[in-house]
């Protein structure tokens, strides 16, 4: 009895064995090593995001498939054709069926040897850092489901022709057809257009390139291959049609059979989109709901529903559709798992039509534009994006959902303010920090309310809390920004208010960026004098000792903390007063600020414990790090407010604490969190976490949430809030370039040393020739004056030359510091690119080699020694 099993695996051996006996199986392999490395790690954007991850790769593998996967599938029945061995390999008892599959799978295992040998990028991520393993699973689960897809179509394209070169073209052209079909479709409109982008290989990539295995995605790789595996076999039993004049036109019936299953793999792929079938594999398990979610959709009553009406335009811009594809991925899991107790309605939201209507009259959901450098010349411009949550009397609207926002935790806290229908009480002390905004009479400005009291009231009641009379008695939790600027009756009833235990989140900040005037100490004044003096600050400025001591914390109002930690390269250029906080700088021991990966403080300043209660640091520093003193920083002159950017930064070693927890050791205690930053809640934060940019994803907002979370007693958010891919730097790059920085600060403080020691050189000469003048006995008291006077003027205007041409010099020196380093992490970076690049194709090369000197070898030992060269006859002799 025939084994269909052994035909295929004696077609399958034939093909693979004869692709790697030839030079051709290994320049392929080498090619495809060698172009995938190009694409992932030669872009100078590649070390701009500084991420370990495969994203530069995966925007161009498709389009690198197009033409690679037609060099495997092209030999598959053109070389046959053209070598006539196809008539002996069809009359083998197998049926078409056996013939093909044994033919794809060879393809296939060419193409995954391929990919094998390109595992070697994953090595490099792993040198270069801490690469997600479960995101690389499917990232490279992505690429094979891509290859087996299109290689269907290459074979088919080598059926057709018995030219290698034609076989090549057109394969490149059929597997362009689903690939450019998202490009395509922009030349459309409405339905088609959608339908067009969602049948793409790159919209169903996606997902996998995410670390999402979707039922839809494996549904339409599969379908493809299936498809072409069947087109495949129609083909090639087309020796089989009967032929003259009145025979039937079967290629039109096949042609008809194509179609009919394009259509077939397009049903199923858009029916298996809607499952909620979906593996979520990154190690952040970021796609999938959270525990706590699914504990408070289960929790809802199917009484008193909650209806969640989502108003979502059909077509919106490219850089949108990752945020309503989440959206109504999201939405579909809450809907269920809530069960009856959730009611989700996607709207599917037109302007100018009924439902448009609705949403801004009913909710006042609105339009939003889109800005100008993310429109579309397909998809309206005027998109909508907006959510209602009602529960009862309860309402609670997000107009637009922007890309930035955590989609899972803003519908959870939408759903839960309009379960319940008591909220917690936040009070916000109105200081002249003006965080409820309003009219600045001093400063004669209007200023806007600031988004942290605007995310705060999508929680909780907020309470503006006036400093001159008695606080609310039921506050859960009070926030004071910048006390400094309390009159001092003010401050003390805050003294007495922390000193009963309620809890605080309280902001000092020594230099507020904001608005200079509100800091600690005035202004000084340096350089020119001023025509009119500089305005005298009439606001108050409030003595904070008592307040520091009921904390136990000592606060140097002078002093402006400073770190050489920059993880960002696009931001190199920042003032090291910008301190950036990575993972290691937080408590992970802290729920407030475990799991957060970067914050970002401008100016802040130092907190030191002083004794009497337990001080437990939140945020600090790296050792690399020192602080700086407020009147050398900032001065005013002639021409305005100036800062010194060039300050000697001499770390002292030990980390400095910018946040502390602070309870008191009995009961009753002091119960606050302190901050030595305001700027830290500043609306460039939340406005970068409202549009998600990728490589400056920080958690300043989601600190200061959790520290308001955590005050008031409600953290069924702060383990949600924190919920986001982990910033896997290239941390190999990173400690390379710490090196280079190093040596430029080494650099820069021996430039300010021998500047230094310069001017007192100066210094010294004009001192030593006044004593000179001093000890003369020989001149009178007048006359000695006047020499003294003269070489004073004299030696001066020496003095300030000479300092400018040592201050010139200096900067010159950091300069060239400065260049040196950036001409060595650029050589950093070039090194790692090239050995990126060039070491993946050595493997496949060496194998090449091996096996081609073993063949030699092989083929020698069948050749009778009469016929071989005398060298080789002699070198046989010698063994």
């Amino acid at each position: 009895m025939r084994k269909p099993g052994r035909v295929i695996l004696a077609v399958f051996l034939r093909e693979v064995t004869s692709y790697f006996g030839t030079p051709t199986g290994y320049v392929f392999i080498t090619l495809f090593v060698f172009l995938s490395a190009m694409a992932a790690f030669w872009q100078e954007r590649f070390f701009a995001a500084n991420l370990a991850n495969l994203d530069q790769l995966n925007r161009v593998i498709p389009y690198l498939l197009v033409f690679l996967v037609p060099a495997i599938g092209m030999g598959l029945w053109a070389e046959e054709k053209k070598q006539g061995t196809d008539e002996l390999l069809l009359t083998l008892p197998a049926t078409d069926l056996e013939i093909v599959a044994g033919k794809y799978l060879a393809g296939l295992a060419i193409y995954s040897v391929a990919l094998v040998f390109s595992l070697s990028h994953v090595v490099v991520l792993c040198w270069l850092g801490d690469p997600d393993p479960g995101l690389m699973a499917a990232t490279y689960l992505g690429y094979w489901l891509m290859g087996a897809a299109l290689l269907g179509l290459a074979m088919l394209a080598s059926q057709c022709t018995d030219n290698l070169t034609v076989a090549f073209i057109l394969g490149a052209v059929f597997c362009a057809a689903p690939v450019f079909a998202e490009r395509a479709g922009a030349i459309l409109s409405g339905a088609p257009e959608r339908l067009a982008q969602r049948l793409s290989v790159i919209e169903q990539f996606r997902d996998l390139a995410r670390g999402v295995v979707t039922l839809g995605s494996i549904v339409y790789f599969a379908g493809i291959a299936l498809a072409a595996f069947y087109l495949n076999v129609a083909l090639l039993g087309r020796r089989r049609w009967p032929g003259g004049p009145r025979a039937p036109r079967l290629g039109w019936h096949v042609a008809l059979r194509g179609l009919a299953a394009t259509v077939i793999v397009g049903s199923a792929t858009l029916l298996a989109a809607h499952s909620r079938l979906r593996l979520d594999v990154t190690a952040e398990k970021l796609h999938s709901l959270a525990p706590d979610t699914r504990a408070l959709l289960t929790s809802l009553s199917p009484r008193q529903p909650v209806f969640i009406h989502a108003y979502l335009s059909p077509e919106v811009p490219r850089a949108y559709m990752d945020v309503r594809t989440n959206l109504v991925n999201m939405l579909r899991e809450f809907d269920a798992v809530g069960g009856e107790a959730v009611h989700v309605r996607i709207v599917e939201t037109l302007k100018y039509s009924p439902e448009a209507r609705e949403a801004q009259q009913r909710w006042g959901i609105r339009p939003y534009r889109v800005p100008a450098g993310e429109e579309s010349a397909r998809a309206s411009n005027e998109i909508f994006l907006g959510l209602a949550f009602a529960c009862g009397s309860e309402e609670f609207v997000i107009p637009f959902f922007d890309r930035g926002l955590p989609v899972e935790y803003e519908l959870m806290r939408s759903v839960r303010v309009v379960s319940r229908a008591r909220r917690k009480k936040v009070g916000v002390l109105d200081t002249r920090a003006r965080l409820f905004g309003g009219f600045d009479f001093q400063n004669r400005v209007q200023t806007n309310e600031w988004s942290i009291v605007a995310e705060l009231r999508k929680q909780y009641e907020v309470v503006r809390v006036a400093p001159e009379s008695e606080y609310p008695p039921d506050l859960d939790a009070l926030v004071a920004a910048l006390p400094s600027t309390l009159a001092q009756a003010e401050a003390d009833r805050l003294t007495a208010y922390v000193r009963q235990g309620r809890p605080v989140l309280l902001l000092v900040d020594p230099m507020p960026a904001f608005d200079l005037n509100l800091a600690p100490h005035d202004i000084p004044q340096t350089g020119m004098l001023l025509a009119t003096p500089p305005p005298a600050s009439s606001a108050p400025r409030a003595d904070l000792r008592g307040l520091m001591e009921a904390l136990g914390i000592a606060w140097p109002t002078n002093r402006i903390a400073w770190d050489s930690y920059n993880p960002h390269p696009q931001l190199k250029t920042l003032p090291k007063e910008f301190v950036f906080v990575g993972r290691e700088g937080f408590n992970p021991r802290d729920p407030v600020t475990a799991g957060l990966q970067e914050v970002v403080l401008l100016y802040p300043g130092l907190l030191r414990p002083r004794g009497g209660t337990r001080f437990t640091p939140l945020i600090e520093t790296t050792t690399d790090s020192g602080a700086v003193r407020w009147e050398d920083l900032v001065s005013r002159t002639l021409f305005g407010v100036a800062i010194n950017q060039n300050l000697p930064h001499l770390p002292g070693g030990a980390k400095q604490v910018l946040a502390a927890r602070v309870r008191g050791e009995g009961a009753g205690g002091v119960n606050a969190i302190v901050v030595a930053d305001v700027d830290l809640m500043g609306e460039q934060f939340f406005e970068l976490r409202r549009r998600g940019l990728e490589q400056l994803q920080f958690d300043n907002v989601t600190f200061l949430l959790n520290a308001v979370d955590d005050l008031a007693g409600d953290p069924a958010f702060i383990a949600l809030r924190k919920r986001r891919p982990r910033h896997r730097t290239l941390e190999a790059v990173e400690a390379r370039t710490r090196i280079y920085e190093a040596q430029r600060l080494r650099e820069a403080q021996a430039a300010e040393a021998i500047a230094e020691q310069r001017l007192k050189e100066a210094q010294a000469r004009l001192d030593r020739a006044v004593r000179e003048i001093e000890q003369r006995t020989d001149l009178d008291e007048q006359t000695r004056r006047i020499m003294i006077a003269n070489v004073q003027s004299v030696e001066n205007r020496r003095l300030q030359v000479a300092r400018a041409n040592i201050e010139e010099e200096k900067q010159r020196q950091i300069e060239n510091s400065r260049a040196e380093m950036e001409n060595s992490i650029r050589r950093i970076q070039n090194t790692i690119k090239l050995l990126a690049v060039a070491l993946p194709p050595v493997p496949a090369f060496l194998l090449f080699v091996l096996i081609s000197v073993r063949k030699l070898r092989r083929e020698r030992l069948g050749i009778p020694t009469d016929r071989l060269a005398p060298s080789a006859t002699a070198g046989g002799a010698d063994a």
